[in-house]
C-alpha cells in the first residue's frame, strides 16, 4: 500500500499540470470581448457575433465590431535600443514615444477601454508620422523590413528565461497590454463547387445553378477565387475542424490581413464589394493567435461563420489554449522534482508488471481485468513522456519561425495534439483512480460494491436490453415528431441525449406540445410512465436485491477496517516510543467465529494446536475422549 500512496501523491499534481489555472480566464475573458460583447454602431443598432444570421451581418461584425475590438485595444511597442553612431533618436526613445501616444487607448492596465474618439485617432496619426520620421515603418502597418536590421531587434517579452525573446517582425503588437498578437490575422473560406447537386426541371427559371452541403467529393479546389489563393491543409500547417453541420478535413481560400487597421478595413471593405462570401460558400473563419507573457500560454481563436445551403450564418467559436513548457522545460523547480519522481515509478512498476507477466504467463496475466488496467495506466504514461518530448521541439520551432516569418503563425498542430494529450491524461487520472479498487479487497465491507455488481451483472444485461429498446424507440419517435421544431430533437443523438435528460428531469414540456399539440403530451406522458416509473425503478429494484444478499452474507463478521488502522497506528506509535524497535510477535489465539464469513463466502474457523508429548497414540486417543468438565485427566484415566 505504501508505493500506492506515495504514486497517487505523484500523480495528482502531474495530471493538473497539464491544465494552467488561469487557461479558464483566458479564453473567457476574450470570448466576452470578441462574440458576446455588443457594440452600437447607430441609435438602436447593436453589432454582436452572436446575433449575426446573414451574410451582411458577417461582415457588419467584421467592420464595426471585431477590428474595433481588436485594433482599439493592441498598442504598438518597439524594441529599446542605444543611441546609434551618429547620434540619431534610437527605438529605446522612439518606444517611450509609442507609448505615451497610444496611452489614449486606455486608461487602466487591468482592462479594455474603447477610445475611438477624434482625439485618439488624430494622436495615432501623429505617431504614425513620427515613426516613419525614424525610420519604424514596419511597426505601423507598411513593412519596409529591408530598411532595419531584424537580426538585432529582440522584444523583452519574459524577463529570465520564460517569454517568446529574440521575434523580431512580431513584436509591435500586444492586444490587451499583456498577450502577443503571433502574426496578423487572416480570413480563410471554404467552399463547394457550382452545380454540385440537381436543380429540378420545374424551378430551373428560377435558379440556374445549385450548391450543394458541404462534403469532400464537392469541394472547390480552383487556383484562384476573387483574387484569392486556395491552399491545402497541410500548406497551411491547419487541422480537421468539426463545427455544427460538418466536418472540415481541408484548406481553404486564404485573405491574409495586416496589423494596421485601416488596411484590414479596406481589405474587408473590397472582399465584401467583390462578393467574396457567396452561394458557394459553407465555411469562413477570421483566425488569429495569442501568446500571454504572463503565464506563458499560447491561444487559438477562431471565429467560425458557417453557411448551411438552406442560407443564413451558423456563429461558432473554437478557441485553444496550450502551455509554452513541457516535462523538460518546465520552470518550476518542484515540479521539475515531482515529473522525475513519477517516471521513477513508471519504470519501477514496468519491472513489477514484466515480472509478473513473466511468472503467470500472457493468457494468465491477461484474464484480470485489473491487470489489463495495469497495462493500460503504464502505456499511457509512455505515450505522455512520448508527447513531452515532441511538444519541446514543436515550440522551439514555432518561436523559431516567429524570429524570420512575419505571417500568420499556425499554432493548429499544437492545439491539436495537446487536446489529444489532455484527454489521455484525463483518462489515464481516472484509471490511476479505478485502481484503488485493487488494494481493498482486504477488508469485506468494502468489497460489497464489487460483489455486488459482479453477480447482477447477468440480470442487468437481459434487463438493459429491454430497457434500450424502449429508450431508442422513444428517441426515434421524438425525433420524427419534433425534429424539425424542437433544438433538442434535431438528430438522432440529441434526440438520445434528451431522453437520458428526461429521466433526470431536465426537460422543456412547452417546447414539446408547442411542437405538436396532439402527439406532444400523449408522448411525454407514456415515456414518463413506462420509463421513468416502471423500467427505471426495476432496474433499480435488481441492484438493491442483489446489494441485500450481499450485504447478508459479507457482513455478519465484524468489519476488520477498524482494527486494521488501529494496529498500524499502535504499530507507529510503539516504533515512535521505542526509538525505532519493533514490536515482539506473540503467540495469539487464532479464533474466529463460526458464523463469520471469509471474503469468498466460506466459514472458517483457526484454533490453537494441541501439543500431546511423551504419550501414546492410543493415550492420545484417549485423552480426546476424556469430558471437557474433568479437571485432573491423569487421575480419571
Amino acid at each position: 500500500m505504501a508505493p500506492i500512496r506515495v504514486k497517487k501523491r505523484i500523480f495528482i499534481p502531474v495530471t493538473l499540470s497539464v491544465r494552467h489555472p488561469h487557461m479558464f480566464y483566458f479564453n473567457d475573458t476574450v470570448k466576452k470581448l470578441f462574440t458576446t460583447r455588443e457594440l452600437v454602431v447607430a441609435p438602436s443598432v447593436t453589432i454582436s457575433f452572436e446575433k449575426i444570421l446573414t451574410i451582411p451581418d458577417w461582415w457588419d461584425y467584421l467592420v464595426y465590431n471585431y477590428i474595433k475590438t481588436l485594433h482599439g485595444d493592441m498598442t504598438i511597442t518597439t524594441p529599446e535600443s542605444s543611441l546609434d553612431p551618429n547620434g540619431n533618436l534610437t527605438s529605446r526613445s522612439n518606444s517611450e514615444y509609442l507609448r505615451h501616444g497610444t496611452a489614449t487607448h486606455w486608461n487602466t492596465r487591468e482592462g479594455f477601454v474603447d477610445r475611438d474618439d477624434n482625439e485618439s485617432h488624430q494622436r495615432n496619426k501623429e505617431v504614425e508620422a513620427r515613426t516613419q520620421d525614424f525610420g519604424l515603418e514596419d511597426v505601423v502597418g507598411n513593412a519596409k523590413s529591408e530598411s532595419l536590421d531584424l537580426g538585432e531587434q529582440t522584444v523583452d517579452t519574459k524577463k529570465g528565461q520564460g517569454g517568446l525573446g529574440g521575434i523580431s517582425h512580431l513584436q509591435g503588437r500586444v492586444f490587451l497590454l499583456e498577450n502577443l498578437l503571433l502574426g496578423p490575422p487572416r480570413l480563410r473560406q471554404i467552399r463547394v463547387q457550382k452545380e454540385s447537386c440537381h436543380v429540378s426541371e420545374d424551378f430551373v427559371r428560377h435558379f440556374n445553378t445549385c450548391y450543394a452541403a458541404y462534403s469532400a467529393g464537392v469541394e472547390e479546389k480552383t487556383g484562384l477565387h476573387k483574387g484569392t489563393q486556395f491552399h491545402s491543409m497541410g500548406a497551411l500547417h491547419a487541422t480537421p475542424i468539426w463545427t455544427v453541420l460538418a466536418f472540415y478535413r481541408t484548406g481553404g481560400y486564404i485573405a491574409d490581413l495586416t496589423y494596421e487597421r485601416d488596411e484590414n478595413l479596406r481589405k474587408i471593405n473590397k472582399l465584401k464589394d467583390d462578393n467574396w462570401l457567396d452561394s458557394g460558400s459553407r465555411l469562413c473563419l477570421m483566425e488569429f493567435n495569442l501568446y500571454n507573457e504572463n503565464t506563458d500560454i499560447f491561444q487559438s481563436v477562431k471565429l467560425l461563420a458557417e453557411i448551411p445551403p438552406t442560407g443564413g450564418v451558423i456563429p461558432q467559436t473554437h478557441m485553444q489554449t496550450v502551455k509554452q513548457y513541457s516535462f523538460f522545460t518546465d520552470r518550476s523547480l518542484t515540479m521539475t522534482v515531482i515529473y522525475i519522481f513519477w517516471y521513477i515509478m513508471v519504470a519501477y512498476y514496468t519491472i513489477y508488471e514484466i515480472n509478473g507477466l513473466r511468472k503467470s504467463g500472457c493468457k494468465m496475466y491477461y484474464k484480470s481485468l485489473l491487470n489489463v488496467l495495469d497495462s493500460i495506466v503504464l502505456v499511457l504514461c509512455y505515450l505522455a513522456l512520448v508527447y513531452n518530448v515532441w511538444h519541446t521541439f514543436q515550440v522551439q520551432s514555432l518561436t523559431t519561425q516567429a524570429q524570420t516569418h512575419e505571417g500568420y503563425q499556425s499554432i493548429d498542430i499544437l492545439c491539436f495534439v495537446n487536446i489529444i494529450y489532455v484527454d489521455m491524461m484525463a483518462i489515464l487520472a481516472f484509471l490511476v483512480w479505478i485502481k484503488i479498487f485493487k488494494f481493498i479487497s482486504f477488508n469485506k465491507t468494502l468489497v460489497q460494491f464489487t460483489t455486488t455488481l459482479r453477480r447482477c451483472s447477468k440480470d442487468l444485461a437481459g434487463f438493459s436490453l429491454m430497457f434500450g429498446i424502449v429508450f431508442l424507440a422513444y428517441a426515434q419517435l421524438g425525433l420524427l415528431l419534433f425534429g424539425t421544431k424542437h433544438p433538442d430533437f434535431h438528430n438522432f443523438v440529441t434526440s438520445v441525449l434528451t431522453m437520458i435528460r428526461m429521466i433526470l428531469g431536465d426537460f422543456q414540456y412547452n417546447l414539446i406540445e408547442q411542437a405538436n399539440r396532439v402527439l406532444g403530451p400523449i408522448y411525454f406522458l407514456t415515456y414518463i410512465l413506462l420509463v421513468f416509473f416502471i423500467l427505471l425503478n426495476m432496474f433499480l429494484a435488481i441492484i438493491m436485491e442483489t446489494y441485500n444478499s450481499v450485504k447478508s452474507e459479507i457482513t455478519q463478521g465484524r468489519s476488520q477496517l477498524g482494527s486494521y488502522i488501529y494496529k498500524k497506528l499502535a504499530g507507529a506509535l510503539y516504533w515512535i516510543i521505542h526509538c525505532g524497535r519493533k514490536r515482539r510477535a506473540h503467540p495469539n489465539r487464532l479464533t474466529i467465529s463460526a458464523n463469520e464469513v471469509d471474503l469468498d463466502g466460506t466459514n472458517a474457523e483457526f484454533e490453537e494446536p494441541k501439543v500431546l508429548t511423551n504419550i501414546t497414540q492410543a493415550d492420545a486417543r484417549y485423552f480426546e475422549e476424556v469430558p471437557p468438565d474433568v479437571q485432573n485427566k491423569e487421575l480419571f484415566q
